[in-house]
Formats: structure tokens, sequence, C-alpha cells
């Protein structure tokens, strides 16, 4: 009898383990990362008020995330990438995207994976890779449309920084 369970209960280990391998899939492990690199965002004062950080991934594409450490309950906070170093030009490159704050104090951040390209115009796409970052005119900005007039609203920016060779 010990031996019957014991059979059957090697029996379903097996089952168990065989189900777990076949639903992990390629799609659902994370790619390696390579090579990583850090740009600091600072605020008005000049205080560190978060990150950039761009991985270069297993599969020639690359990953950017930026981390705000700071946020304000109920603000939807803008998270972009602009080109050149002139921070009232605003040319967007990457549009990392747009997250609203759940809580006061906490960190917020956007990410956006596989990237391997920029759209030049609406009909031209040309190659980006991780090494064009490191090689590129441009800086990341975290903002908030302020509604002191809703009519008007405005983007106030809470942190921003320079990547590529615009980093400090």
């Amino acid at each position: 009898m010990l031996k019957n369970q014991a059979r059957t209960l090697g029996l379903i280990a097996i089952a168990v383990s065989g189900v777990t391998i076949a639903s992990c899939s390629k799609d659902e492990k994370p790619d390696k990362v390579y090579r990583s690199k850090e740009y600091t965002l600072k605020d008005k004062a000049n205080a560190l008020a978060g990150k950039v950080i761009a991985q270069e991934t297993s599969d020639s594409t690359f990953r950017l995330t930026i981390h705000l450490n700071k946020s304000t309950k109920d603000t939807t906070y803008n998270f972009s990438i602009f080109k050149g170093n002139d921070h009232n030009v605003l040319d967007t490159v990457f549009a990392v995207g747009n997250i609203k704050s759940q809580t006061t104090g906490a960190a917020v951040q956007a990410k956006i994976d596989r990237i391997d390209s920029i759209v030049i115009s609406e009909t031209v796409k040309k190659k980006f890779t991780y090494d064009s970052l490191l090689k590129y005119d441009g800086f990341a900005r975290v903002s908030f449309k302020h509604k002191a007039d809703p009519a008007n609203p405005v983007d106030s920016v809470v942190a921003i920084g320079g990547i590529g060779k615009n980093a400090q």
C-alpha cells in the first residue's frame, strides 16, 4: 500500500512539473541584460528626483525605464525622451508613458521595451540601438499638466536630465 501511494505521488509530481515547464514560454522570460547605463534626473532645485535606466537586451533591442522618486496622489505624470539639449524645444523621440500616482510620496515609473528604431517622419523609421542612445543628443523629462486654468493647462516639469552625450 505504501508502495502504491509513493508511486501515485511520484506520478502526480511528474505531471505537475511537466505542466509547469510547458507553461513557461520564451515570451515570459525576461531578456538577458548585456549592458546598462543610468542617468540622473533633477528637480528645479537641482536635487536628485529620479533616474533613467537604459538596458541593452539579448534580442538586440533595448529598454528604457524612467523612475520618479516621489509623486503626488491622483497626478498623472508624463515620461518622455526628447531630442536636443534645449529644454524649451520638445521634439519627442520616445513617449515612454503616462502613469497616475496612487499615493502621495510614492515612487512611480514608466517603461518601454524592445526599442530598435526611432520614427523620423510619418513614413520613415531609422534603426536605433543601445549604442545609438549612448551617443544621442537628448534629455529625459517627467512632467504633469498643471490645471490652475482648466482652459489652458500648462506642463509642469517635475524632473529633467540629459541622456546620451548630454549627460553630465
